[in-house]
């Protein structure tokens, strides 16, 4: 029994430690802004949901304290995201010269971000950078690191650091906080925790958009997609007597359906690919408009790390979701994919 109460005493003591070191790391992030004037605000140069509502978040929640924002990324945003709204152009090159800060989201290393680094060495070299992200194998590259791998989101952590501003949050912060964490979670389906439904109702709360997100991630499929799905289905490619399953979209098939690389959300790897019983974990190759080669991987049950081969093919992600780009033939990929040992 006194082993017992011991045990629990140091979970709560580590547990308190954790929250403890987070709210330093907030309180200093949040003296940077009160200090600063001119920011620069950027995610993984890959977009997703998470990536693209946080910077975007953070760039209006900034604006609205009276701060001047610049927010970049190296590759056009996804037209899937064109439902918020969101009018201002986020550029790709850097258009000042000075910053008080980098805020780098969703990016467990800095080359997630592309070639800023190399190419403005002045700005990266002199200037503070502040990583807010949850990814495991964060690199903790910033000079402020507000990292917390239980979070379900980068969106998630961005709130708590803005609640703690005590600062009011928009109607269209919220909105882009909310859709971070509902692509993240995939709905609420995965790497959820009490605080990420307390922080989701606490944005509802502040009239984020719901049900318009929901609507546009979930329930606006057109036909020429469905009849994608219908063909990857038919095409399926199964590894390890089923083990592994996914599909795989050259630019001739996307040509054939109608559809750009850049408009096909996550829906069919995570809500198509990914219910196939008896799998462990799925994946989708598909060919860029550019050539290059973009991959996404879920695993479908605890266990099993798919950011290992995610962080092979030099990106990164979560356990239960990864994603890359590389340039290699589709089959020294699916060679890697099976052979590969992602079990826990």
């Amino acid at each position: 029994m006194k082993e017992k109460i011991i045990n629990i005493s140091y979970y709560l003591l580590l547990k308190y430690t954790k929250m403890n070191e987070t709210q330093q790391e907030i309180r200093k992030i949040l003296a940077v802004i009160e200090k600063g004037q001119n920011f620069l605000v950027m995610g993984h140069k890959s977009v997703d949901g998470d990536a693209y509502g946080s910077s975007m978040a953070l760039y209006f929640y900034l604006q609205s304290i009276g701060k001047n924002v610049e927010v970049i990324n190296e590759l056009p945003i996804t037209p899937l995201f064109h439902f918020l709204n969101i009018h201002t152009e986020v550029h790709k090159a850097i258009e000042g010269t000075k910053f008080d800060a980098i805020f780098v989201c969703d990016c467990g290393e800095l080359s997630l971000i592309g070639k800023y680094p190399e190419l403005h060495p002045d700005i990266f070299e002199h200037t503070p950078i502040v990583s807010i992200d949850h990814h495991n194998g964060n690199k903790m590259f910033g000079d402020y690191n507000l990292v917390d791998t239980k979070s379900s989101s980068t969106c998630e952590l961005l709130y708590d650091l803005m609640e703690e501003n005590k600062k009011e949050i928009t109607i269209q912060v919220a909105t882009l906080l909310l859709f971070g964490i509902i692509r993240d979670t995939n709905c609420f389906k995965n790497s959820i925790r009490p605080h990420t439904l307390e922080v989701t109702s606490k944005l509802i709360a502040l009239q984020a958009e719901y049900e318009k997100i929901i609507f546009h991630s979930y329930k606006s499929e057109k036909l020429n997609y469905l009849q994608l799905y219908g063909y990857v289905l038919e095409n399926l490619t199964s590894l390890k007597g089923g083990k592994i399953v996914g599909g795989i979209i050259t630019q001739e098939v996307f040509q054939r359906y109608n559809i750009k690389e850049t408009e096909l959300g996550p829906q069919l790897i995570n809500e198509v690919l990914s219910s196939l019983d008896g799998a462990d974990f799925a994946f989708l190759i598909k060919e860029t408009d550019s050539g290059d080669i973009k991959l996404s991987f879920r695993a479908r049950r605890d266990g099993f790390d798919v950011s290992r081969i995610a962080r092979y093919f030099g990106g990164g992600g979560h356990i239960q979701s990864g994603g890359a780009y590389t340039n290699i033939s589709i089959e020294e990929i699916l060679k890697v994919i099976e052979e590969m040992d992602v079990r826990m």
